[in-house]
């Protein structure tokens, strides 16, 4: 999306062509102060939202500094045209929009002398001259700056100007000797970064010249050591309080900026293994008090530190197991549990059951609950031999018509072995024959 944005944006602006009027140069200059107020829309990471800043910061530049060269050739083309009123008009929209614009404060300037000549050409030949003269002044004495920029005006103004462009040259190579020296004082002062800006001048001057090259990358390289170093002793401080993570961070924008320091990459290995141990110390330590998932989340910190990721993976895997284990563990005691106190409910619902039963069963007969209850048992042979003995005397006394006695011994016999048939039949015949049957 963002991508998108800035492509319209750039298609609107470069889309006028360089021969644009007024109209059409006020369109480009609101397109470039309409940008300023875009949102940002959504973003989340305070990173992406910085890289995003940043793009924007750039593509602005870019697009202000193709916006104003349009807007500076148009206002030249007026001047060179004898049209300074709008030549000044567009000078003045540059500095309004950058006031560090020196092209358009020198188009401002000369407009200004020239404005409202009666003979345009002979002012504009005497303020060149005049302008040349200052230059060459400059030079004389030794002001090789100030002569270099007001000569790069007159080259500017008057670009047909053979003599002013000769000084030029020749002031060109003196420029970049003096930025070249002047780097050179500094660097032997040990002002590092007022060196390299010096030597860059002198490059920009000289965009070829070996030597400066070589300085510049000397410098470079003692800056970024320079650098590391800070953050190394940043990093070693970090270290030394026990704030191992920032200890981390310092030791990894110290390789960023140097990235063959030994002591930094020894330092940032040894700060990486203890990162690492701690973290897995932390995670067994929340493994043996059964707390899976906090272990598991000890042992994904450590992940950035290892060297093994592997062994890492293999841990949380085994816990994840674990509490897989242990769940299902979990899962078949509650089953287990549950379905014990079913069958016990079950059973207390069946034995209540059977006591009702019993007790309507017991009502039935007149008898005892408990007597409802037994079981028969199986006959011994000796009750069953002493039963047949109580019979056969019962027999005698059936005979003799002794029918109580008779009556008696069979219902021994009866108690004796409960399946005796004969003893059975034959309390049935007294039965009868006491109630009056045959």
């Amino acid at each position: 999306m963002t991508n998108i944005f800035l492509a319209i944006l750039f298609s609107a602006a470069l889309c006028a062509p360089a021969s644009a009027q007024i109209k059409r140069v006020k369109s480009e200059e609101s397109l470039f102060l309409d940008l300023q107020k875009t949102g940002l829309g959504a973003l989340n990471e305070m990173d992406e939202k910085r890289k995003f800043l940043e793009l924007v910061r750039l593509e602005k530049v870019k697009l202000q500094g193709k916006m104003l060269g349009d807007i500076y050739d148009n206002a030249y083309e007026y001047y060179r045209n004898g049209n300074y009123e709008d030549a000044k008009d567009l000078a003045l929209k540059i500095i309004a929009i950058d006031p560090n614009h020196q092209d358009a404060h020198m188009l401002l300037e000369a407009a200004n002398q020239l404005r409202g000549s009666l003979r345009p050409g002979l002012s504009e030949k005497l303020m060149i001259e005049d302008r040349f003269k200052t230059a060459l002044s400059y030079y004389t004495e030794g002001r090789i700056v100030e002569a270099h920029t007001k000569m790069t005006e007159v080259v500017k103004l008057a670009p047909n100007n053979i003599k002013a462009k000769y000084w030029l040259a020749k002031m060109k190579e003196d420029l970049k000797e003096y930025y070249f020296q002047k780097g050179s004082s500094d660097y032997q002062n040990r002002d590092l970064k007022s060196s390299l800006d010096n030597f860059y001048a002198a490059l920009m001057i000289r965009p070829r010249d070996t030597l400066v090259i070589t300085w510049i990358t000397r410098v470079e390289d003692e800056l970024r050591q320079q650098k590391a170093n800070d953050m190394l002793k940043a990093a070693l401080e970090f270290y030394a309080q026990g704030k191992l993570k920032d200890a981390y961070e310092g030791l990894k924008r110290a390789l960023e900026v140097q990235p063959g320091d030994s002591k930094a990459g020894k330092l940032l290995a040894e700060v990486k293994s203890e990162l690492e141990n701690g973290f897995l110390a932390a995670g067994k330590k929340l493994y043996g008090a059964r707390k899976y998932p906090d272990a598991i989340g000890e042992w994904d910190k450590a992940k950035p530190y290892t060297a093994n990721m592997a062994y890492i993976n293999n841990l949380i895997s085994r816990a994840r197991q674990q509490m897989k284990l242990e769940g299902d563990e979990k899962k078949r005691r509650a089953d287990e549990a549950a379905r014990r106190a079913r069958a016990e409910e079950e059973a207390a619902a069946k034995e209540e059951a059977d006591r009702k039963k019993a007790e309507a069963e017991a009502k039935r007969k007149g008898v005892a609950i408990e007597e409802v209850g037994k079981k028969p048992q199986g006959v011994t042979e000796e009750n069953r031999l002493a039963a047949q003995q109580h019979y056969m005397e019962g027999i005698k006394s059936f005979q003799n018509s002794n029918y109580d006695k008779a009556r008696d011994e069979w219902t021994i016999a009866r108690q004796l072995d409960p399946g005796n048939a004969d003893a059975a039949a034959g309390l049935k015949r007294i039965e009868s024959i006491l109630s009056g049957g045959q």
